[in-house]
Formats: structure tokens, C-alpha cells, sequence
């Protein structure tokens, strides 16, 4: 447990990871069959996407509330700004910002203006897009799609009519949440054009401190991360909670350790997570919740938000929360697992009994490699020792068996022996927060919820010009009884 009567003689402990200063890096890279797509940290700031370049900018905003990936739809390029989504496949834009969870934040950024494109081609086809917050209905459209300079034509896309609780467009890098894709998405047409060889990409969001991490596209850097990538099966459907093929692996153990070196750790358990780029937090099984509030006696349990808050001088020790897995320990910095939000500090995890994830607050430690391919994840502890870019093939083996070039720092010697974290405690033992805690808060979409297809072909229309035509786009009326209704449906998934 950490009391504040420990924070000032812990503040000075070692940081728990070392890595040699990193060299001059090109921000913008692409090589043979890889796109690499650096990641800002940034807040309230919207670069530009730079011609002719082959990269995404990706910008943390709100001090990790979301990943926001810059890219440019049609002809010629229109810059948009869309979410960065492991927890969904669709790729959508032009979220209503009246119905925004933070409407200023959704007027900042740029839209995508269908009638000055000369490649988009127009379908009758609707659907109704859930998530986990908010919803979006959405008309596709093939269009071309540009990251940096590499260039995917015919990508079929999403116009939001209308949007809720959502304040950007996402872009989906998921596997199908149904298991069978309704069409092929970002991932598969990159492959099947050639851009990628394998329907695989890695991605390193960085620390909260950092103003660059990155997504790479059929490709990894042994520069960002430390030791082996330990290879973990994605779950079947059939053993996902809830049925669902999302980005599961097993996880067999949690823990912490403290400023002073030592070390508690959970039981084995076998717990399914999945990771999921567009939740903010991390949601856990409760008594797994539990252990970690109780971990931190400062916790105060705020009842309108449903967060509990720290003392911010706690994100500044060097202690981490640790999560385990099968030959690989993800050691997640009190920086990193805790939201600074508004002037306060969230205790980066929430209790999820039936569907667990591992949001922004364990992927900022975490390099990981998502290879759809061949059903795998690949886990390694995030560092930052320079660039070093490796293409991912295609096969069994496609990801490279490449060793990180970081190192780890000296750990402090424990000041006694380990014990056991208790996964027993029925509730979080904490105080009441009484003051007035942050508002408006712009978190992810979270997971894929569920999709209600509507009719429509996903052939183009007639014309397939909405610009040269004059029209603007129509819902079909399943579209329009299903606007009417979605908010009060139950989630499928």
C-alpha cells in the first residue's frame, strides 16, 4: 500500500526503465511493404499531414482520453482525424458534433466533404454501428484512402448521418467482431493492393511524457521495445466471453510493484482480455479491480462518475501495475495506469465482469503486434532506444522473431519478500470523493457493441457521383426507424 506519509522519500526512487537516448528518427517512413505512422502525445494541437509522406500522425488527446490517427480521404486529399480503433473493423467519418460527448473538441477537427471528391462512389447501403459509448449511423461509400503517400483506392467507408456521444470518425483495425466480414476492410484491401504483405501492424501509443509512439502497417521497430516478443494465441470465438472475435489473449496473472522494490502478485488465473486502442481505461474483472483500489488506501470512490480519484503525487512514484502472461510481464508505469484528467488523476481501471479489455492504460507500456494472419499477438514491454524498422512477412512466421534493442534498468532490491495480491476482497475498500470532480469527459468509444444491418447494396448507385448529381445522401428506412430506436437497445456483443 502507498500512504502520502511514503511519497516524499519515495519520489527519488529509479525509474523502472532504461534505454540509450534515441538518435535522429525519420518521422516518416515507408519501405518495402511496411507504412510506418508516427504517434503524437500532443494535446489541443492538430499537425498537419505532410505531403507526399508516408505516415500518420496520431495525436493523444486529453492526456490519453484518445489516440486520433490523421489521415486524408478522396480526390484530391481531405486531411481528417479519425480514432484509433483495435476494438472495431469499420472505418467511418463526419461524427455529429451536436450530439459529440465533447463538442468543442469535434468542431476542432477537419470533415470530409464528399462533394468536392472525384473518387467517391456512393452505395445504398446503411448501417447502424454500436460501441460500447455512443453509436453512429453511417452510409458507405468507396472511396480513396491516403496514408502518407501510399494510397488505397476503392476502400469502402463510412459517411455518418448521425452520431452520438463520438467525437471524431474511427478507423477500424479489428478482426470481424461477427467472425465473417461483411465487406473487406482497411487491412484487407492494404494487403490485397500490395501495400502490406501480411494483414498484420504494430503499434507502440508511448508514455504520456512522449510526443511520439507509432502504428506501422505490415511492419515492427526492435528500437521501442525490450527483449523477445512473446507470441500469444488470439482466442477462438468460441472462448471469448461473449462469442465475439476481437484481439484476446489470455491473461494469467496481475500484480504491482512498489516504489521500494517489492513485488505483489496475484494467483494464477486464466482470464480472456482483449486490447482494445479505443478504451480509455482499462475494464477488469472485480475482484481484480478490487485489489487494485485496495492497493491504493488514498482512493477516493467519486458516485456520480463512478472513477476513483488519487492524490496526483502518486503518478509521479516509480512503482508500476503488472500484468502477466504467458512468457511475458508487462510492467505498466503509476504514470501511465493513472488519467490525469481536468486537474484530477483517475485510477486507470474499472470493474467488467463479462467482457475484459486492456485500454490506453496498459497499451502505453506495451509494444504489441496484432497479426490477424495467423490468429496471434505478439507482447513486449515498450521502451524507446532509437529506430530500427523490420518488415513483417507474410506465412506462418511472418513476424519477425527480432529481439528489442532496449534494455532494462536495475530494478531496486526488494526491501523484503514479495506476497500475494488478495483477489478475494468482495469490495474496494475507499473513501467518498465529496468535491466536484471533471465533467464532459471525452473517453473512447470503447468496443465494437454491435452492428444492425440495414437494406441496401453495396454496389454503387446509378451516377456514384454525389457531387456531380447534386444529391446528398439518403438513408434507406430501416436506416431511418432505426435512428429512432437504437439508444434504448440492448448491446448484442
Amino acid at each position: 500500500m502507498i500512504p502520502l506519509i511514503l511519497l516524499a522519500s519515495l519520489l527519488a526512487a529509479p525509474a523502472a526503465v532504461s534505454a540509450a537516448p534515441p538518435g535522429p528518427e525519420r518521422l516518416f517512413t515507408r519501405g518495402e511493404g511496411f507504412i510506418r505512422a508516427p504517434v503524437n502525445t500532443i494535446p489541443a494541437k492538430i499537425p498537419s499531414l505532410r505531403p507526399r509522406q508516408n505516415e500518420v500522425l496520431i495525436e493523444n488527446q486529453r492526456t490519453g482520453t484518445r489516440y486520433g490517427v490523421d489521415i486524408a480521404i478522396g480526390t484530391p486529399p481531405q486531411k481528417v482525424t479519425l480514432i484509433l480503433d483495435t476494438g472495431s473493423p469499420d472505418t467511418w467519418v463526419n461524427p455529429t458534433c451536436q450530439f459529440a460527448n465533447v463538442p468543442s473538441d469535434c468542431r476542432a477537427f477537419p470533415r470530409y466533404d464528399y462533394t468536392k471528391s472525384s473518387s467517391v462512389n456512393v452505395t445504398r447501403a446503411s448501417d447502424i454501428l454500436l460501441y460500447g459509448i455512443g453509436n453512429s449511423t453511417i452510409q458507405y461509400v468507396y472511396e480513396t484512402v491516403t496514408i502518407g503517400s501510399a494510397t488505397i483506392t476503392g476502400q469502402l467507408i463510412g459517411v455518418s448521418l448521425e452520431s452520438h456521444e463520438i467525437p471524431l470518425g474511427i478507423l477500424g483495425l479489428s478482426p470481424p467482431i461477427r467472425g465473417v466480414n461483411e465487406y473487406p476492410y482497411i487491412l484487407d484491401t492494404m494487403q490485397a493492393q500490395g501495400l502490406i504483405k501480411s494483414r498484420a501492424f504494430s503499434m507502440d501509443l508511448r508514455t504520456v511524457d512522449s510526443e511520439e509512439g507509432a502504428l506501422i502497417f505490415g511492419g515492427i521497430d526492435t528500437g521501442k521495445y525490450i527483449g523477445t516478443l512473446a507470441k500469444l494465441p488470439m482466442l477462438p470465438p468460441a472462448q471469448t466471453p461473449r462469442g465475439a472475435d476481437r484481439y484476446y489473449v489470455t491473461m494469467t496473472g496481475v500484480g504491482l510493484t512498489y516504489p521500494d522494490g517489492r513485488i505483489e502478485r496475484s494467483q494464477d488465473i486464466n482470464v480472456p482480455v482483449f486490447l482494445d486502442s479505443g478504451g480509455t481505461l482499462s475494464q477488469l474483472p472485480t475482484p481484480i479491480f478490487n485489489a487494485f483500489v485496495a492497493s491504493f488506501p488514498d482512493a477516493e470512490y467519486d458516485p456520480r462518475s463512478g472513477f476513483y480519484f488519487l492524490p496526483c503525487e502518486i503518478a509521479d512514484l516509480a512503482g508500476s501495475v503488472d500484468f502477466y502472461f504467458a512468457g511475458k510481464t508487462i510492467r505498466v508505469p503509476f504514470k501511465e495506469f493513472i488519467w490525469h484528467v481536468q486537474g484530477f488523476c483517475v485510477l486507470g481501471v474499472q470493474p467488467e465482469d463479462v467482457e475484459p479489455v486492456l485500454g490506453d492504460t496498459f497499451l502505453r507500456a506495451a509494444y504489441v503486434v496484432f497479426d490477424q494472419d495467423n490468429r496471434n499477438l505478439h507482447l513486449a514491454q515498450a521502451a524507446n532506444c532509437g529506430t530500427n524498422l523490420v518488415a513483417i512477412g507474410s506465412g506462418s512466421d511472418a513476424v519477425p522473431s527480432a529481439t528489442g534493442r532496449c534494455t532494462a534498468a536495475p530494478r531496486p532490491t526488494p526491501a523484503g519478500a514479495g506476497s500475494n495480491l488478495d483477489l478475494s476482497a468482495t469490495r474496494a475498500p475507499a473513501g467518498t470523493f465529496t468535491g466536484a470532480g471533471p465533467t464532459g469527459l471525452g473517453v473512447g468509444p470503447g468496443p465494437a457493441a454491435s452492428r444492425i444491418s440495414t437494406s441496401g447494396k453495396l454496389e454503387p448507385t446509378e451516377t456514384g457521383k454525389p457531387n456531380a448529381a447534386g444529391r446528398a445522401f439518403t438513408p434507406e428506412l430501416g436506416v431511418l426507424g432505426g435512428m429512432a430506436v437504437v439508444n434504448a437497445m440492448a448491446m448484442v456483443f
